[in-house]
């Protein structure tokens, strides 16, 4: 009986921790599952979320150790395995991510979200063929399913002339990443080929090469997709067409067009321009943001700024401003893929947590854009040392010897 009554009181315990965890009270549900670990230490539940909590608290060390001790418990299930691996690849450990995850996925082979993780270690370490295979298991591609064009997606089988729609996905900067991979289309046999990026998007992507048609569409709005023979996601792309690192595309793919560059011919006032923060509206804005335009104070002195943060057109006009600088400095936003598709000079500033999985490949430059350098964070939420690197290679002159590759 008093083992029953025991029992009883540990799931009351856990019962409360749970209640005050979804009431945000995060702090007092540390407490609470700690309370509950201790009278009854191998309490799944309890590990499972008070790691998934310290996690959201960036008490990382903690959390490693309760959801590993979650995975012990329960060797079998996929979950713990999964947050553990989600949280190994958040604090940059790829190996380790990939490896954790490839145990979850093989517990639960039709997983989407393990396998989309594990895509984007892969991705991170290189294994791109791997890579790009598992990503393909996304959320977006889902959805897109879920649209029904009224033709078939595209598998990688032979174009040979058929036409292809490119539906959107995810962010900006996103979909000006994955812009390069449009031209791989022609080249394998596509006749014509369709994209529909957002509004903000469609002049600027009106420069790519390989393109026949653009239907603007902004997110949630209707459109009526006149047939093609295949559709296809921007990001599915490199896993048709058999990209590598050694076969991606290092030159720059996009430009101004003519008339935002006149529109905007001579207005920079400054030589370097800074974004110093994304949209708000993601969680991961708080790692990858600056708290404050301010902390950029020790460059003026080095160089005339101006601040991009403000939109100022649509992508195009951005473009053309851009053209015009010697050097975009920014946190992890659209600006930076835009300024490295055009090979304008780029200084990238990174988080020490939560960078993705498109800058794991080398620390200090990134093989998707040569013209770009990368300056990380040492530690997490510091951008001291971020800003002090970046004003000794200003004093050294480091904006001019850029590698700007620009396209003519």
């Amino acid at each position: 009986m008093h083992r029953q009554m025991s029992q009883a009181h540990v799931e009351q315990l856990l019962r409360g921790a749970v209640a005050l965890h979804q009431q945000g009270r995060l702090d007092e549900a540390a407490a609470a599952y700690g309370e509950v670990i201790s009278q009854a230490p191998e309490t799944l539940a309890a590990h499972s979320n008070l790691g998934s909590l310290l996690r959201q608290l960036d008490r990382l060390e903690e959390a490693e150790r309760h959801l590993r001790r979650a995975a012990e418990l329960a060797p079998g299930h996929p979950t713990p395995l999964g947050n553990l691996g989600h949280l190994l690849r958040w604090t940059g450990r790829y190996g380790e991510a990939a490896e954790v995850l490839e145990a979850a996925l093989a517990l639960d082979p039709g997983n989407g979200e393990l396998a989309t993780n594990l895509g984007a270690a892969c991705l991170g370490l290189g294994r791109w063929a791997d890579g790009w295979r598992l990503f393909a298991q996304r959320e977006a591609t889902t959805k897109a399913r879920q649209k029904g064009f009224g033709f078939p997606m595209w598998q990688g089988e032979p174009l040979a002339g058929r036409s292809v729609f490119i539906w959107q996905e995810q962010g900006y900067g996103d979909q000006i990443q994955a812009a390069r991979f449009v031209s791989g289309l022609k080249s394998a046999g596509a006749g014509r080929v369709t994209l529909a990026p957002p509004r903000p998007l469609v002049r600027l992507f009106a420069t790519l090469d390989g393109v026949d048609e653009i239907l603007p569409c902004d997110p949630g709005e209707a459109i009526v997709v006149p047939p093609h023979d295949v559709w296809t996601l921007p990001f599915a792309l490199p896993q048709h067409l058999g990209v590598t690192l050694k076969t991606l595309t290092n030159q720059p793919y996009l430009a101004a067009p003519e008339a935002a560059r006149r529109r905007w011919a001579g207005w920079p006032e400054g030589e370097v321009g800074f974004v110093w923060h994304g949209n708000p509206a993601q969680p991961v804005e708080r790692y990858r943001g600056l708290p404050s335009p301010d902390l950029l104070e020790p460059l003026r002195g080095l160089a005339r700024l101006v601040d991009l943060q403000a939109p100022r057109g649509d992508f195009a006009d951005t473009a053309a401003i851009v053209e015009q600088l010697d050097l975009v400095i920014t946190t992890d936003t659209a600006m930076a893929h835009l300024a490295g598709a055009l090979g304008a000079p780029c200084w990238l500033m990174l988080p020490a947590l939560g960078a993705d999985w498109r800058w794991a490949l080398e620390p200090s430059r990134s093989p998707w854009y040569p013209s770009m350098r990368i300056f990380r964070q040492r530690a997490a939420g510091d951008w001291a040392d971020v800003v002090e690197a970046m004003r000794q290679a200003l004093a050294s002159g480091g904006r001019r010897s850029a590698e700007a590759v620009r396209r003519p």
